[in-house]
């Protein structure tokens, strides 16, 4: 079976492409929800909302 010579072309210059491409940077995950944002969603909306101006008083 004759080799194909454009695979073998395409085969030759993705290993050259990747031989000089410079490694992938790694990115630092996103940092996780904070708490409040949690418990604010999973509150019920018939529930009466305070504001912290009512709670200090």
């Amino acid at each position: 079976m004759p080799i194909d010579p454009y695979a073998a072309l395409n085969a030759m210059l993705r290993a050259e492409v990747t031989r000089f491409t410079p490694p992938v940077r790694q990115t630092e995950p996103a940092e996780p929800p904070k708490a409040p944002a949690v418990a604010v969603a999973g509150e019920s909306e018939s529930e009466p909302q305070q504001n912290a101006a009512d709670s200090a008083a």
